[in-house]
């Protein structure tokens, strides 16, 4: 699908977009997709696998996007807080989703009402959720909207990132698989979050703190690709102890 040019980010905005990668960080985003692709055909091959995924994007959306939300809800503009409602409900919908496929594979997951509620991720993920917040305070008092623009630029590289991973994820399994409706669904969603996180970034920053955006974003960025590969190591790990675990069922989809 082409890209829309009119959504492209303003001149002084182009550290918004995914950059373009050469060299070690070229090579290490290659063998993250393709260590994450085979990650993904050992998970889908029992049924745990499948649920063992699902619950991966089920504590995504409950713990990473809502812990996020709640750095963005420190004294928004009344425009922001409006479109920070819908996000949040793009995201509590999604858990829902997310929960019930499992239920209907044989699983036990509810959606939490709250933040508050919502399961821990991983230890992976929570030194990632940590340094993210680090980089809020490192650089929050650098901008006029404070910790809102970095909380926000961690936001977009989420997005971006979840955008990635379910494209690869509908590829995979192709329309006819049961769950393609659902990725295919939050993928939309994901997209259009991406636009709104860069919108509301070029609306918030000043054309002189545009440098210091442009440093905050590598950096952004360098925290993900820096756990990039040993999580998609530890998915295709988890999927083959599952696969070979006696009596592992196959998923079966309607």
């Amino acid at each position: 699908m082409a890209a829309d040019t009119s959504l492209a980010p303003a001149a002084g905005f182009d550290c918004l977009d995914p950059p373009v990668l050469r060299g070690w960080p070229a090579l290490q985003a290659w063998l993250v997709h393709h260590v994450k692709r085979a990650a993904l055909r050992q998970l889908h091959a029992s049924n745990a696998g499948e649920m063992l995924l699902l619950r991966f994007y089920l504590v995504g959306e409950e713990s990473s996007e809502q812990a996020l939300q709640r750095e963005l809800r420190i004294n928004p503009p009344d425009w922001l807080a409006r479109q920070l409602d819908q996000h949040l409900a793009d995201e509590q919908l999604h858990a829902r989703l997310f929960a019930e496929a499992i239920v209907e594979r044989g699983g036990n997951a509810q959606a939490a009402a709250s933040p508050e509620e919502a399961p821990q991720p991983d230890w992976l993920s929570r030194r990632k959720l940590a340094r993210w917040q680090g980089l809020i305070r490192q650089h929050a008092p650098h901008f006029a909207q404070g910790g809102l623009v970095p909380a926000y630029a961690i936001g977009l590289s989420a997005e971006q990132m979840a955008s990635r991973i379910l494209q690869r994820h509908c590829a995979l399994i192709g329309t006819g698989h049961a769950l393609h409706p659902l990725l295919s669904r939050v993928l939309a969603d994901e997209d259009r979050h991406i636009r709104l996180c860069s919108h509301t970034l070029q609306r918030c920053v000043a054309p002189h703190e545009q440098a210091r955006l442009a440093q905050l974003m590598r950096e952004v960025r360098d925290t993900e690709r820096g756990f990039g590969i040993t999580g998609a190591v530890g998915m295709f790990l988890a999927g083959v102890a599952l696969r070979l675990r006696p009596g592992a069922a196959r998923p079966v989809h309607a």
